[in-house]
């Protein structure tokens, strides 16, 4: 008997999560096996040291519904562009290998896969159909900021469905940005330093970001550490503006885009054409982030009073439902 071609391919980048990538996995097994319809894991490693890429291995090895793809790039956005062409799902939900995710998003993905229809899902895991990956050109090779940088393209070519919640236990789990980025950092302070600089250039240029943009993020640091960020932000803008990848340009910032669509979704209750019986969507930003979109945007301004059920500050106790 020939086997089942997979309609949902969960993909991932990977380097150096020895200790958190059994979890991981064995939690994506479980949303797939909520789903439903025959399902792929491909994972595309980088160069991980830690042991990571034997564990791969042998779920590799002993398991056929999950795939090891190996290259030696220490770049985000090209392990997930790896992952991608070698996955064959007419859905794809990437996910992070840091993460070991609530099996209650099962549900989620299975009312977006049943449902059809273009628009992305934006949860805490998300989902995309195939042909709109590729209808934008899919994920760029960006050390940081890849995700925000396709997403933007989706979202404004094909709309976004959101239904974030704020469950607590996937939400604790989740490895911070700094320690995700030195995984890929072998060396002395010179190095870390190197790719720190890397990765805030390839933001500027993945979510279009202005030095501007930047430090609205930071409007509520103390004065001295604002004057070190807006040189550091500089710094960066500056090598954006060299580098070969280039920002796709369009009228907001891709954060706006992306934190204005989610907004924009629950407002009009879009979610409730997935049918799914889960919780009421509740986005979880931070402070900065509250701060920065009330200042940028018309629509997160003027939807203040509308907000109030709707979002939630990271790292506060979840309302009571």
């Amino acid at each position: 008997m020939m086997p089942v071609a997979p309609e949902v391919s969960f993909c991932a980048t990977n380097l150096n999560t020895g200790d958190r990538i059994a979890a991981s996995i064995d939690s994506i097994l479980e949303l797939g096996a909520a789903i439903d319809r025959p399902f792929e894991v491909v994972v595309a490693d980088g160069p991980s040291t830690d042991g990571a890429r034997a564990t791969l291995e042998v779920r590799a090895r002993d398991d056929p519904r999950i795939r090891l793809v190996t290259h030696a790039e220490r770049n985000r956005g090209y392990g997930r562009r790896r992952a991608f062409e070698a996955s064959q799902g007419t859905v794809i939900v990437p996910f992070d290998t840091s993460i070991a995710y609530d099996a209650r998003y099962g549900g989620l993905l299975a009312a977006y896969v049943h449902a059809g229809g273009s628009a992305m899902l934006f949860s805490e895991i998300c989902a995309l159909r195939r042909a709109t990956i590729e209808a934008v050109g899919g994920w760029r090779d960006l050390v940081g900021g890849e995700d925000v940088d396709l997403y933007a393209r989706v979202i404004e070519r094909f709309g976004l469905v959101a239904w974030p919640t704020d469950w607590a236990a996937s939400q604790s789990k989740a490895m911070g940005s700094y320690a995700r980025q030195m995984r890929y950092v072998s060396g002395a302070r010179v190095a870390r330093w190197r790719r720190i600089l890397a990765v805030q250039r390839d933001q500027i240029v993945g979510a279009n970001y202005t030095v501007a943009d930047l430090m609205a993020f930071n409007a509520a640091k103390p004065w001295g550490r604002r004057f070190v960020y807006r040189l550091f932000f500089t710094l960066a803008a500056t090598r954006a503006r060299t580098s070969p990848l280039r920002p796709y340009r369009f009228p907001r910032n891709n954060y706006l885009i992306l934190r204005e669509e989610t907004l924009r979704s629950m407002l009009e209750g879009r979610e409730r054409a997935l049918g799914w019986s889960g919780p009421a969507p509740r986005l979880l930003l931070t402070e900065d982030e509250v701060g920065y979109l009330a200042r940028r945007s018309r629509l997160w301004a003027e939807a203040t009073g509308r907000v109030a059920g709707l979002v939630g500050l990271k790292g506060h106790a979840p309302a009571a439902r």
